[in-house]
């Protein structure tokens, strides 16, 4: 995602943006880590993709404000991520299937599973982002569009796609319930 991110700011933008990777990289994923531990290297990711989406605002600071700034965006990066892995499921909470139910349905569970996994993971990512960000994350879509910086309807359109093409791929591929 930086790197589209990056394709899409001019030739000084970009390399204003690898001088601060440089600069104040370390102390980014120094700052996050005390917050999220091993996501560390997903909040700075996140970070300077915001930073990239909102570079002039680097413009005219010194550098002990622009070190404040950025390290700041990347302990709130690394604080999203911390909230949003609260909110998985323990893998203990999960049901546990039933040993005595037919095999032929478990195998066909599966397959279906196994299905439905392949066509997220094919999925358009301006689909896959958002229904993944809803329905695995447990985020609203009120949450989801301010982490992807769009708007709520959108979101919400895009959640409702994404299922409606994926109800839509396996009802084709004969999975239905």
């Amino acid at each position: 995602m930086l790197l589209f991110m990056a394709e899409t700011l001019d030739a000084p933008q970009r390399r204003k943006l690898e001088r601060l990777y440089a600069q104040y990289g370390k102390k980014m994923y120094a700052a996050a880590r005390r917050i999220c531990g091993d996501l560390a290297e997903d909040a700075v990711q996140n970070a300077f993709v915001s930073i990239a989406k909102n570079i002039e605002k680097t413009d005219g600071r010194d550098d002990d404000g622009l070190a404040g700034y950025v390290i700041a965006i990347a302990k709130n990066e690394a604080y999203d991520l911390m909230r949003k892995t609260e909110k998985t499921e323990d893998i203990d909470s999960l049901p546990v299937p039933d040993p005595f139910s037919d095999p032929a349905e478990r195998v066909f569970e599966r397959d279906a599973f196994e299905a439905a996994v392949k066509l997220i993971r094919d999925m358009d990512d301006k689909y896959r982002t958002p229904l993944y960000l809803v329905c695995v994350m447990g985020m609203s879509i009120k949450e989801a569009a301010s982490s992807l910086r769009l708007r709520e309807k959108t979101v919400g359109v895009r959640v409702y796609r994404a299922k409606k093409l994926l109800a839509d791929k396996l009802k084709e591929a004969g999975y239905e319930y």
